[in-house]
Parts: structure tokens; sequence; C-alpha cells
């Protein structure tokens, strides 16, 4: 059976490593040189740089992605990682010296004594939350089925609060509420919106100290943890991308697509910019929905339930990203690899101002991480990569960000030389990337750097289309974007391919 794909990201490569296996035509349009999709990396003279995947969840044995690839043969050498966090007043930066897990909630304790009751009340929380995801991760049995219940019981009084209500609830410190729910603004989430039950998973606490013990006494994973893939996590798309190729898939790189023919409610082919057609018996775009939908097939083709959802979900906003070179090493200031500053505990606020076209000019908050730090390569000798960035809005309300974007870079490199003292001397090297910049990469006219908004009730396209034979896939089908949700779209994708076919 043929089937086309449209976009090379790692949704699109995921669902292609399983079709190519059961001995399917498949063929992948994209309009860039090489797969991967925002995973790729961005080069230029001599630097390398991710263009946005830092910590990567799901590469340890049992993990989605580590089993992915293990079943085409490759097992890519990693390392744990983990972040810092830097408020206003308060600095979360792992010690010299290892001082147990829990050493984040005595750090919280010693800064906001206050909340010290309710400090311990949020880590039985986090525990709770950690063992019932690690009970859900085994095999099934009554024993387990009966801690799952019993665990949840000492935490079902929270299950339907919001991020903000629970936060309020344990904490009075607004600073102390921004330490647990800060990361919800790269979301582009107000906390009022989201379930409670989201914070322990987006704050880790592995995430914060590579050095705590991932395992249970038998050796099985307990923990979640994060690792940088060593040379670039553009090794996972070039991975797949092999694996496609040696079993019979093709890519068309440089190419776009114009037009998705839809005949008698099924999707029968394609057109490419220059004119040339392709029939498929199965078509998959990634991409952005409503360039995809309203675009490539069109509302006619459509149900008015569909349309409603089109209209209805909301997309995480974009980034303003500066890729520096630097003849310094920025460790040697900067202790952690990865580290975000948050300049505001006014969340609410921040992310009214991220969905309305007014940019924050770095001053709610950014981060620095040093890319050449898990590969050298990346940088000529004696240099290193540096990427900031910030959440920004996709459009701005106040000009816009050619015109803008040259002073916005000089204030964010100047609030990141607080940290890095005299960065600006030792630039060698400056790319600016925009939403316009992602726009014309990703082929859309809105970019969304993250996917969908995790709002609490929010549905998202479906991967099953009202179009016959065509599916949608890519982070404009999950919400929390990322490697681990986009690539299990394109699990889900397969199967129900595999299940029409039946």
């Amino acid at each position: 059976m043929r089937i086309i794909i449209i976009g090379a990201g790692i949704s699109s490569l995921t669902l292609a490593t399983h079709l190519v296996k059961d001995g399917h035509e498949v063929i992948i349009i994209d309009k860039n040189t090489r797969p991967g999709g925002v995973m790729a990396l961005y080069q230029e003279n001599g630097y390398s740089f991710e263009q946005g995947p830092l910590l990567i969840g799901d590469m340890n044995p049992g993990e989605a992605m580590y089993e992915l690839l293990k079943s085409i043969g490759v097992t890519l050498p990693t390392e744990r990682c983990d972040r810092g966090l830097v408020l206003k007043d308060y600095a979360f930066i792992r010690p010299d010296r290892f001082q147990g897990k829990n050493w984040r909630k005595d750090l919280a304790k010693k800064y906001f004594p206050e909340d010290a009751e309710g400090i311990d009340e949020y880590y039985r929380f986090y525990e709770a939350l950690m063992k019932i995801r690690y009970l859900s991760l085994q095999k099934p049995s009554l024993i387990n089925r009966i801690r799952t219940a019993l665990t949840f019981l000492s935490i079902k009084k929270y299950q339907n609060m919001t991020c903000q209500q629970f936060t309020e609830k344990l904490f009075s410190n607004p600073d102390l509420r921004t330490v647990y729910t800060g990361i919800l603004a790269d979301f582009c989430v107000d906390p009022s919106e989201i379930n409670c039950f989201s914070i322990p998973f987006t704050n880790a606490e592995t995430a914060f100290d590579d050095r705590i013990d991932i395992y249970d006494r038998k050796g099985n994973q307990y923990y979640p943890a994060f690792n940088y893939v060593i040379g670039g996590v553009q090794k996972i798309p070039e991975a797949l991308g092999d694996y496609i190729e040696k079993n019979g898939g093709s890519f068309m790189y440089g190419r776009t697509v114009t037009k998705i023919n839809v005949e008698n409610g099924r999707a029968t082919s394609v057109n490419l910019e220059n004119g040339e057609q392709f029939k498929a018996d199965i078509i998959v775009s990634a991409g952005g929905a409503h360039e995809v939908f309203y675009k490539l097939i069109g509302k006619e083709h459509l149900t008015d339930e569909y349309i409603r959802i089109l209209e209805n979900f909301r997309k995480m906003e974009a980034v303003f990203m500066l890729h520096l070179g630097v003849d310094y090493d920025p460790l040697q200031y900067q202790k952690q690899p990865l580290v975000y500053y948050y300049g505001t505990s006014d969340l609410k606020g921040a992310t009214y101002r991220l969905r309305n076209g007014i940019y924050h000019d770095g001053q709610d908050g950014f981060l620095i991480f040093c890319d050449s730090y898990h590969a050298r390569e990346f940088a000529p000798e004696g240099r290193h990569c540096l990427t900031i960035y910030t959440v920004a809005p996709n459009r701005l309300n106040e000009g816009s960000w050619e015109e803008n974007k040259e002073i916005y870079a000089d204030h964010l490199i100047s609030l990141a030389e607080k940290y890095l003292p005299d960065l600006h001397k030792h630039i060698t090297f400056k790319k600016i990337i925009t939403a316009d910049y992602y726009k014309e990469y990703t082929n859309t006219d809105f970019f969304s750097f993250g996917g969908l908004v995790p709002v609490d009730g929010q549905v998202n396209p479906p991967h099953r289309t009202p179009v016959e034979n065509f599916y949608f896939l890519g982070s404009q089908s999950e919400s929390n974007g990322g490697i681990t949700p986009t690539s299990a779209g394109g699990h889900k994708v397969y199967q129900l391919i595999k299940e029409s076919m039946k």
C-alpha cells in the first residue's frame, strides 16, 4: 500500500518506521533538506545549535523512544541531564556535593520557612503521584491496583483543583508558587487552566539533579529521567530516517505540498508546488492544523464538529531565540548547562501578555543553554555555543519582529549579562530567530513552538479526520508538545491505519 506522509518531523518518522516494517511503500515529503523538523540542528559558521529540545525524556531502557530506536537496531549514547532555576531573590542550583534527592525541599524550607508545612505536604503529594506513575508502568495485577487505589486516596482531595488553587492552598508566598508552576509559562498556560496533578510531572526532582537515583531496589525505573543525546538530538531523526530509507521508504526534500485532493470524501493524491501529482492509498499530514485543513484539504470536506474543534483549540505561542558563539566558557559562571531565569511571579499576567501580542522583552524570564556542553563538536576549538531564548508572541501587537529583533536581542543579552558577565564582549557569532523564521521553516502562518496549550477540557484535532484515508498528526494534535507526546502521536496513527486495513 502506498502511503504519503507530509512533513518529516518526529511524529511522521515514528509512523513511517512502523509502516516500512510492515512492508508499505512510504513517501515522506518535506520542504526542508533533512528530517527532524524543529529537532534538526541550526548550523552556520562552524557552529551547531539545538533548535529547542533540551532535556529529553523517554530515552532510558523500557521507555518509548529508547524502545523505538532499539527496535530498529539503534542505541544512541546519552547522558543524564538537569536544569537550574533562578528567581529574582532565590536560586535552586544543584549543589556541588550531592545532598540527597530532597535538597530542593530543604532549600525551599530555608528560603520560605513560613510555608514549611505546605512544602512538606507538596512533597507528599509529589511522591504519591510518582508512585502512581510507577505502578501504572508495571505489569497489571490485583495488588498493584490496590496499591494504586490506596495511594490515590491520600491525594484525592486535590483531584479537582487547578494549579493555582493547589499552590495558593499550600503556599502563601507567590515566589514559592512560581518555583513549582513557572514552567507552565513555557506551555503558554495560565495556572488556573490546568489541573494540579500536572505539577509533579513538569517539576520532576530528577530534572533538577541528574545524580538522583531513578531506580527502585529491584532495579526497575521508579522516577522519570532526562537525557542529552550525545552529539545532538538530531541523531534521533537521522537514525529513524536512515532506517526508513534502508527499508524501502523514500524522502522528497525541498518540496512543498500545495493541495490534498479529495474525491467522493476520500483523500486520493497530493499536488506539489511544481505541478506534480502523486497518488496514494493513504495520506497523512503533520504541520499546522489550520493550514492543513483549511488550505490543503478545504472546509467543504470537513464536518461541522471537526471545524468546531479547529476553531476552538488553543495553540502555544512562539519563541524569541538567540544562537550565540562565544570565545569563553559560560559554565565558569553558570554552574549548570541549562538554567531558567524567572523575572516575574505573576504567571497569569505573563500568560495574558503572551497571548495578546505584548512582548515582555525578556523581563518575565528566559533560559540560557550551553549547547556545546554535551557536544563539544558543536563549536570550533576554544569556542562555545549558547542559546538564549524566551517565550514570545507569535505576532506583536505593535511593530514587527523584523524591525525590532536587533533591539530585542541586545536587551536579552543585557539581561543575560547579570549571570554571564561581559557576554557581549565575547560574542563571535549571532543568529536571531523569531516567529517569522519558524513560520517559513515550518510552512505555517502561525508558528506554535510547543504544539497545543494543555488546557483542561480542550479537544485537540483528532488523528482520524472526516476525510476517508486521511490522518492528521504532529505537535498540533497533541497537548504538551515535546518529543515524547509528539512521537506517541505517530504510534497512535499507526494503530489507526493498521485497524483500517483489517
